[in-house]
C-alpha cells in the first residue's frame, strides 16, 4: 500500500516539474504563445454584429458601407458607427456627436469627402492614420 502511494505521488510530481519548465499549455492543449496559423483579429467593440448600411445626419439620403468617411478640408472624421464626428482641436483629437464649430453653417453632403477602406473599420483611433489620409485624399 506505502509503495503504490509513493508511485502515484512520485507520477503527480513528475507531472507538474514536467509543466512547470516549459511545457506549459493553454486551455485547449495547445502552446500559449504560438499562433498555429491562425491570424488573431481585433475588433472594435462597436462593430455592428450585422451589415448595415448607414445614412449619416448630415446625408441621410445616401447610404454608406464603411464605418469612416474623411473630409480632408476640414480634416475631419465621420464614425457611421458610433454617429460621432471625430476632429482635431489643436490640442487633442475629440470625438463627439455634435458637429463641430469648423463645419456648423457648412453643408457637409456638398463637400467633398470619402469612404475610407474597409481595413479601416476596427481602427478606433483612425487619427493614427491621418497623415497618410491626408496625403491620400487631398482637398480640392
Amino acid at each position: 500500500m506505502k509503495n503504490k502511494l509513493l508511485l502515484v505521488l512520485l507520477v503527480v510530481l513528475l507531472n507538474i516539474s514536467t509543466k512547470s519548465f516549459g511545457q506549459r499549455r493553454g486551455p485547449h492543449g495547445r502552446h500559449p504563445h504560438r499562433g498555429h496559423g491562425k491570424v488573431v483579429v481585433r475588433r472594435s467593440p462597436y462593430r455592428p454584429h450585422k451589415i448595415v448600411v448607414y445614412h449619416p445626419v448630415w446625408r441621410p439620403a445616401y447610404g454608406y458601407n464603411r464605418r469612416w468617411v474623411f473630409f480632408p478640408k476640414y480634416n475631419l472624421y465621420w464614425d457611421n458607427w458610433r454617429n460621432h464626428y471625430y476632429f482635431y482641436n489643436g490640442n487633442a483629437w475629440i470625438s463627439q456627436p455634435t458637429a463641430p464649430p469648423v463645419i456648423v453653417n457648412v453643408n457637409l453632403e456638398k463637400e467633398k469627402h470619402y469612404e475610407l477602406k474597409e481595413s479601416d473599420d476596427d481602427k478606433d483611433a483612425i487619427n493614427e492614420e491621418n497623415e497618410s489620409h491626408k496625403t491620400e485624399y487631398k482637398p480640392e
